[in-house]
């Protein structure tokens, strides 16, 4: 039986820490809360295919202009909360249509994860589009690509902060969007009786591989998160080249404060990279915080990456702490040697959430979460992700984490 008087006690800890931490977080927003990556700009909704990006070349040179982006840190936070994500694609394969390599597995497999050659290069891709046809956006066109999952926020829970982020297949070959085609897509909160536009912030990323140009935009949607909370978010109208190897997704990467939450180290990084078989890795450091003892030691870790296919191995994500030898991850859903592959999943129900729709195999989108408690030790004071290929290629648009600090109020 609990004590009451213990009860009590413990109430008023939690809130005394969670004002602590409230005020710390208000007092130090400068330093810790947030750091923007340079040059971007309030969210403003220009019409659609109007500048949104401040990166423009001309898409009718024979090889695009690459514009490569350094994952820095977008938010950083000493608090008692989480990071979560939510997302889906909007590419599959054309069910209508029979793979385009001999061997692979039906699109109807496919979708399922089941077979062998399941990835975007061996059919004919299409847009996913859960609306009705006639569905019209704010501008009055066509809504042509949709899906959309759900985000569950708790009743003690406070949003932070929130950024989506889109990506898909700019170029395959001649075919080539320009980038006033794809720095914006349409997007409805839970409760939201029409799509607004978002366009993006910043600098749109893109890198170049021999088949394709790959592009992610992305845009801070805070307020709009804080005011609808939990519940059914869409993505409409995101731009990809329709053809074998084509994909596209967005994600909505959502900080919480929660007072009912360990005090952590949460930490979100974004740009947008290619990892390529001839390429060094991409590396990312995490440091300014101390993994507390062993009774409260958690972390955790997730990523946002494109192209990844699966059953197409080489790629790899290490770990290396503080006093620990570099581990790879791996877990039920992700061999070792393959973990970019096109597969939404987390090992803490908490950031479970469906999707419409929801295939497994998201041809081209990596969204994961991964424990690694059992990497990090007593003392460490830092940590480097290590994202590497020998053979399939892959983008990393964002990373994130969340790390259990000492609580002298235990």
């Amino acid at each position: 039986m609990s004590n009451p008087a213990g009860r009590a006690t413990g109430a008023r800890r939690l809130v005394r820490r969670c004002a602590v931490a409230v005020a710390a977080t208000t007092a130090a927003a400068a330093q810790f809360l947030f750091v923007p990556v340079a040059g971007a700009h309030p969210a403003v909704a220009p019409e659609r295919g109007s500048a949104g990006a401040q990166h423009r070349d001309d898409p009718n040179a024979p090889v695009l202009s690459e514009h490569p982006i350094p994952l820095t840190t977008r938010f950083q936070a000493d608090m008692q909360g989480t990071i979560t994500r939510i997302g889906n694609s909007l590419m599959t394969c054309d069910e209508t249509k029979p793979p385009v390599k001999a061997g692979a597995a039906s699109c109807t497999d496919a979708r399922n994860g089941v077979g062998q050659g399941i990835f975007n290069n061996n059919y004919t891709m299409k847009y996913v589009n859960i609306e009705p046809p006639g569905t019209k956006g704010p501008l009055g066109d066509d809504i042509y690509s949709s899906s959309s999952a759900k985000l569950t926020i708790p009743d003690s829970a406070t949003v932070k902060y929130a950024r989506l982020y889109w990506g898909g297949t700019r170029g395959i070959g001649s075919t080539v969007l320009p980038l006033t085609q794809v720095d914006e897509v349409y997007f409805k909160a839970p409760g939201d009786a029409e799509f607004r536009n978002i366009a993006a912030e910043g600098d749109i990323g893109q890198v170049n591989t021999e088949v394709e140009t790959a592009y992610q935009a992305s845009a801070d949607v805070t307020d709009i998160v804080k005011a609808a909370r939990g519940g059914d978010y869409e993505v409409a109208d995101l731009d990809s080249v329709v053809k074998p190897h084509s994909w596209g997704s967005w994600t909505l990467i959502v900080a919480l404060e929660d007072c009912n939450q360990p005090m952590r180290h949460i930490h979100l990084w974004d740009g947008f990279q290619v990892e390529l078989p001839d390429s060094p890795p991409i590396d990312i450091d995490v440091n300014g915080f101390t993994i507390p003892q062993e009774d409260k030691l958690d972390a955790k870790l997730g990523f946002l990456a494109y192209d990844g296919d699966r059953t197409y191995t080489g790629d790899t994500l290490s770990i290396k702490t503080t006093t620990g030898p570099e581990t790879m991850i791996s877990d039920a859903r992700h061999p070792a040697n393959d973990i970019m592959d096109s597969t939404i999943s987390s090992p803490y129900p908490e950031d479970h959430f469906t999707r419409n729709p929801s295939y497994d195999n998201t041809f081209g989108q990596d969204a994961s979460v991964f424990n690694i408690s059992r990497l990090v030790r007593p003392g460490d004071t830092d940590l480097r992700m290590r994202f590497n290929t020998t053979l399939d290629g892959f983008q990393v648009g964002a990373a994130f984490a969340q790390i259990n600090l000492p609580d002298d109020n235990g």
